[in-house]
């Protein structure tokens, strides 16, 4: 199930206060923070609060190749953050597998069939259309465990390796200089 996110107005931005979640915090397909987020005073959130574990989703953007973008929550304190008003917040039992179902061929064919947009229009990802899909998916909670299991770990595989890449390039630069 999706949520639709906050729209706030530029009166509503604080310093600090509670986070709103862009598209900028989907870096290829991982969440993260950034020094650049955007705060909102919590007079200004009528909606939920997002939990570590839901997917944030890009679901209007300038760019639609940007569209659908997406990334698993993690990392950040209880009732601290909501998303924006142009993402959506998916809950999930098993937010890995979900996740995975994502990365797929089918959520790729979804999201270019539904999203609207081109010629520079805003590409839209429509909350209803992405509830309604029908998907086949292993009927077994312990297999649908078990291959959301080994993508999170396919995941922080490739998450370590390229941390690795970053410090060799470091470690080459600073020999350089």
């Amino acid at each position: 199930m999706t949520r639709r996110g906050l729209t706030y107005s530029p009166n509503d931005i604080r310093d600090n206060g509670v986070r709103v979640l862009r598209s900028s915090n989907i870096d290829e397909d991982r969440f993260s923070i950034n020094d650049d987020d955007v705060f909102v005073g919590a007079t200004a959130v009528n909606i939920p609060t997002v939990c570590n574990g839901d997917i944030l989703i890009t679901s209007a953007n300038g760019s639609s190749r940007l569209v659908g973008k997406h990334a698993i929550i993690d990392g950040i304190p209880d009732n601290t953050a909501v998303h924006g008003g142009f993402m959506l917040a998916g809950s999930a039992r098993n937010p890995y597998f979900a996740n995975a179902l994502m990365s797929s061929s089918w959520y790729q064919k979804f999201i270019n069939f539904f999203v609207a947009g081109g010629n520079g229009a805003i590409g839209n990802l429509n909350k209803n259309d992405l509830d309604e899909q029908l998907i086949m998916v292993p009927s077994e909670e312990e297999e649908q465990d078990t291959i959301g299991y080994y993508f999170r770990t396919l995941d922080s595989l490739i998450t370590l390796h390229q941390r690795a890449i970053k410090v060799q390039k470091r470690i080459i630069l600073w020999r350089i200089i």
